[in-house]
């Protein structure tokens, strides 16, 4: 960190005369280094595989590319996961509403979080609502969207060897 006299309105005084400029994505400091921590941990591989796994359960590809804003995009409406938990058990996930309205899109994520429950699966592999909304430390978060469909996906091998 270098001192330097203030050039922009977004730079920020972090010590008496001392100013830093944030990334691009608004962060520094701590921020960034977590940040680029997150980054560093996400693992496409496993992306790669549950995209693979969830196309061929659900019959359907997968809109968009690899990569942390694609997958929680594809997921975000939950429609896709509560499809998917039907598909490894009927009945077991309330029917979603498909819509843009972020109430309802929490109330279907929050309806297949129940049926990963039914399903078996421990408290560890259940992530918050709020991961695939959010907007900062977006790898960090769809890291453990994805450990959780892993998990998933290891349930339906167990329950039906075919899936």
């Amino acid at each position: 960190m270098t001192d330097y006299t203030p050039k922009a309105a977004q730079d920020k005084q972090v010590n008496h005369g001392v100013y830093v400029q944030p990334t691009e994505d608004g962060n520094f400091g701590l921020d960034k280094d977590i940040a680029d921590n997150a980054k560093k941990k996400y693992d496409f591989a496993k992306e790669q595989e549950v995209r693979t796994w969830i196309e061929k359960v659900l019959g359907v590809k997968l809109e968009d590319g690899l990569g942390a804003l694609e997958l929680q995009k594809v997921l975000q409406s939950g429609v896709v996961l509560c499809q998917l938990a039907n598909k490894i058990k009927t009945g077991v996930c309330k029917l979603p509403r498909s819509t843009t309205q972020p109430a309802v899109q929490r109330e279907n994520i929050s309806f297949y979080l129940e049926a990963c429950k039914k399903l078996g699966m421990t408290d560890n592999f259940i992530f918050m609502t709020d991961n695939l909304f959010q907007d900062r430390l977006v790898e960090l978060a769809m890291m453990s969207v994805i450990n959780n469909l892993c998990e998933l996906k290891n349930i339906a091998e167990k329950s039906s060897p075919a899936a």
